[in-house]
């Protein structure tokens, strides 16, 4: 009896999370480059698909996920028009060292800042990098919460489903 208790109780929390999964990102502000407030969520409804990435300058794991998508970003925007934008949720004094970390690393995507975590608490997101695969429509296709070596491939395997 105990073991069906335990997959009853599992497949409750399965779904539970299933279902409070959120679909499209929240209708967060963050700021660009130029200190330009922008609201993500009407951002990436512009009939290109996006990968948005949540990231820090001292996350190690983050720096590595965006030097990979670095060797493939040029390629996915002329063969699929993704574009990629990256978050990061540095604390306001690091701002400007997110930025100098950015242009010296040569990572040549769109980015925004959100020092005030708007989008980790909407999302309740626990842990970065936190990339999402955004369609043209805004929502969210698919997650990914870490780096693991070779994620790009499987990233673009799902970026070709999308066309």
């Amino acid at each position: 009896m105990n073991h069906l208790r335990i997959v009853n109780v599992a497949v409750f929390l399965f779904l539970f999370i299933a279902s409070s999964a959120q679909d499209y990102l929240p209708d967060v502000n963050v700021v660009n480059d130029q200190g330009e407030t922008v609201n993500i969520k009407e951002y990436v409804t512009d009939g290109q698909p996006k990968i948005v990435s949540l990231w820090a300058t001292w996350c190690g794991p983050c720096r590595m996920e965006l030097n990979a998508l670095k060797s493939v970003a040029e390629r996915w925007k002329t063969e699929y028009n993704v574009e990629i934008v990256t978050i990061s949720v540095d604390i306001p004094l690091m701002v400007g060292r997110a930025r100098k970390m950015f242009e010296s690393n040569g990572w040549n995507y769109t980015f925004f800042h959100d020092s005030e975590q708007k989008m980790m608490d909407a999302l309740n997101i626990q842990g970065i990098p936190y990339s999402m695969l955004i369609d043209g429509n805004g929502k969210i296709q698919s997650v990914q919460t870490g780096y693991y070596p070779n994620y790009e491939k499987q990233l673009e395997k799902k970026i070709k489903k999308l066309q």
